[in-house]
């Protein structure tokens, strides 16, 4: 059965199909106009699942620069060409009641979302690949933006990088997918359009299970709560800390 009833004809769409690019119009009429996760289209859904891969990106980028300068002289910090990230435990905050194995654990998980190098399609093209070939529901793209800034704000189990954006991204669509329709698209396609084979994608799917703990469920009002925390971020700067407070009172309630 499924977590949320999810729609599936979109009256309006602020992405186009035939453009190759997520266009950039301006969604905050209908975001305001909005009075649930439902009144927004699967589109609108998409691109602010998009938007918010990149801030958390941009944000760990600056993050990862501030620990750089405190770094000791002369440490690598750069993982040479297909090297996998380090895992610096004493610089990664682990929240919760993780011991050390379980944040040991969760390292070593967070490091097979890594690719060998940047991909070289843009994180929108990606979307708009997967929406076009698997298209799904707004109540998908909304829990997959849940789930992700719950584990890397969070958990902190990982940071978002140009380097396993978007094997997160295609690993939360297929779990939020599955977790929240009765019907899915099947693994082969899903691998196919994502551009990883059938064992990757069922290994991925596995490892994103793991850092989202199994807390998978969401609900309407968790949904249009993720909307307004980005429709709220559209005005902070990079510089700006996200707020994870939404998700911290979500996740103790669980």
């Amino acid at each position: 059965m499924a977590a949320v009833m999810t729609q599936t004809q979109s009256p309006r769409a602020l992405l186009k199909l035939d453009s190759n690019e997520i266009e950039q119009t301006d969604a905050q009429p209908l975001l305001n106009s909005a009075t649930g996760a439902f009144d927004i289209t699967p589109e609108t859904a998409l691109s602010l699942l998009c938007h918010k891969i990149e801030y958390l990106n941009t944000f760990f980028a600056q993050t990862s620069e501030d620990d750089s300068d405190s770094s000791t002289p002369g440490e690598s910090q750069t993982p040479g060409e297909g090297e996998a990230m380090p895992v610096h435990i004493a610089h990664v905050n682990f929240g919760g009641d993780h011991s050390r194995a379980e944040a040991l654990q969760l390292g070593i998980i967070s490091r097979r979302f890594l690719s060998k190098k940047v991909p070289p399609i843009a994180l929108k093209d990606y979307l708009l690949r997967l929406h076009r070939y698997c298209p799904m529901s707004t109540a998908v793209y909304l829990a997959t933006s849940v789930y992700i800034t719950k584990m890397t704000l969070v958990e902190k189990a990982l940071r978002v990088t140009p380097r396993n954006m978007h094997r997160l991204v295609l690993a939360g669509l297929l779990v939020a997918n599955k977790a929240l329709e009765d019907l899915s698209f099947r693994h082969s396609r899903f691998a196919k359009v994502g551009g990883v084979s059938n064992q990757e994608l069922s290994k991925l799917e596995i490892n994103f299970c793991f850092l989202a703990d199994f807390e998978l469920r969401v609900d309407a009002e968790m949904l249009m709560e993720e909307v307004r925390a980005q429709d709220s971020r559209t005005a902070l700067s990079v510089d700006s800390e996200p707020d994870s407070s939404m998700y911290v009172k979500d996740h103790n309630s669980n």
